[in-house]
């Protein structure tokens, strides 16, 4: 282990000294070089694994107390890249992708609302900018190539619209979409936002901004406070021509509340900016020629969004609403090994099967005589299966698995079409996990040992929400 690797937040206090403790190391980004030696795939992390790493991320790191927020961004950012990395090269698709990129993106837009106000050593929006438009734009093709039932896809969908707004590929993307997605109450409050910015209608972009669909997404409105400024901008700039007039006083008040600032002075202090005069405190002049275009205004943060935000956990905000860390750990399957931190799985599997590198990307994953499901086959849930999973008269049985194991979501092999009850006694003969006595010892040693991770994480949304109180 080389100390000077080691991240400030590995690190936990023992005998005075801050060391790097294994079980919270994360793997770190590594630049292609010329001459590099190929990656072997024992340092490759399959799916499931990808999965937790991200959920440790934005569930538990993002939460920390007591460090500026960019040093935890950075952090982020750094152990996000290195995971779009082994995914890349393995070439993992399917609901695994999607669930990694979307989390990802959600990362991205929040940070970059967060920290605009931020100097440029200590954030660089046009980096995180270029990486959120990377990953919209990947899970986009995702979508378009995977065929199961996509719930988040008209959130992401609308986030693209947004982030991109007035821009003509966005808006052609929109008319190639499939019919019931353009059809869905957000996407088509989205289209006409960008529409009207396209088209230089500000006051409809603001107006459809207050729709309650927005204001339960907060991200939706962060992904939009890139494009506030040129808006406020843009609109100051078509004013100084309709109203320009030696005579004409317009109030700072209402401009304040038409073009979203927070205060009399910020509004007057942007206007001053864009060469307009301000009379007093409480009017502006407009005249034709007196409007110039500034050459940098920094962003701030808006109440309102700040407000929305706050309302909000910040891991489930970052994770998704219904999906909170525990149970997405519970679908991957990676719970029968308690760890106190995220690679207690990943060292299990190095040591009972090798990575096998782009071979990863195949819909199922065989151990033994289990074949589980992966990716897009996973099953969405009680009595249901996903249009990917192609199995005779799996509906009929799933219910009954689903119960028997509290969850998990396997076949076995040796599964046979010919009825539920057979399927369930042959899901019982299966050797996953392990006894019931192995597993009440263990839980005695972890309750000894105290919680886990994961248990130590929100096991409940209630939780989650009142970690920032």
């Amino acid at each position: 282990m080389r100390e000077e690797l080691v991240h400030s937040l590995e690190k936990v206090p023992r005998s005075g000294k801050m060391v790097g403790d294994p079980d919270i190391m994360v793997k770190a980004y590594s630049r292609s070089a010329a001459g590099r030696h190929e990656i072997l795939t024992v340092d490759l992390r399959p799916g499931p694994v990808l999965l937790t790493t991200v959920q440790y991320l934005l569930g538990r790191v993002s939460l920390i107390e007591g460090r500026p927020w960019n040093e935890v961004y950075d952090f982020i950012f750094d152990r996000l890249r290195a995971v779009r990395q082994d995914m890349t090269i393995q070439q993992i698709g399917g609901l695994e992708a999607v669930s990694l990129l979307e989390d990802t993106v959600r990362f991205y837009i929040y940070s970059g609302y967060r920290l605009c106000q931020e100097t440029f050593d200590r954030f660089d929006p046009k980096i995180n900018d270029q990486h959120t438009q990377e990953c919209l734009k990947q899970l986009l093709s995702l979508y378009t190539s995977c065929d199961c039932c996509l719930q988040n896809r008209t959130e992401f969908e609308s986030l693209y619209l947004i982030f991109n707004l007035g821009q003509t590929e966005a808006l052609q993307h929109y008319y190639e979409l499939p019919k019931h997605t353009r059809e869905h109450t957000l996407m088509k409050i989205s289209y006409n936002l960008c529409m009207a910015f396209y088209l230089g209608n500000y006051r409809c972009v603001l107006k459809h901004l207050k729709s309650e669909l927005f204001t339960q997404n907060p991200l939706l409105l962060c992904a939009f406070h890139r494009n506030l400024t040129l808006l406020q901008r843009n609109t100051l700039k078509i004013m100084s021509h309709g109203y320009s007039s030696k005579a004409l006083r317009y109030p700072v008040q209402h401009l304040a509340e038409l073009l979203w600032f927070d205060s009399l002075s910020a509004c007057a202090k942007f206007c001053e900016l864009c060469g307009l005069h301000v009379q007093g405190e409480d009017s502006i002049v407009f005249l034709r020629g007196s409007f110039k275009e500034p050459e940098k205004i920094q962003q701030v943060h808006i109440s309102g969004i700040d407000s929305l935000l706050c309302q909000q956990s910040l891991g489930i905000l970052l994770l998704g609403k219904k999906k909170s860390l525990k149970q997405s750990i519970d679908n991957c399957n990676l719970l029968q090994n308690h760890s106190d931190g995220p690679y207690r799985y990943l060292n299990d599997h190095r040591k009972s099967k090798p990575a096998r590198g782009r071979g990863r990307a195949k819909n199922f994953q065989e151990d033994k005589n289990v074949r589980f499901l992966k990716g897009q086959d996973v099953v969405k849930s009680r009595g249901q299966k996903c249009n990917c999973v192609e199995h005779p008269d799996f509906s009929k049985i799933g219910k009954n698995i689903h119960e028997i194991k509290g969850g998990e979501n396997y076949v076995c092999d040796s599964y046979s079409d010919s009825s539920a009850a057979s399927a369930v006694k042959n899901h019982k003969q299966c050797s996953i996990g392990e006894t019931d006595s192995k597993r009440s010892q263990r839980k005695q040693e972890v309750t000894s040992a105290g919680e886990s991770w994961e248990d130590e994480l929100f096991n409940t949304e209630e939780e989650m929400k009142g970690a920032l109180t």
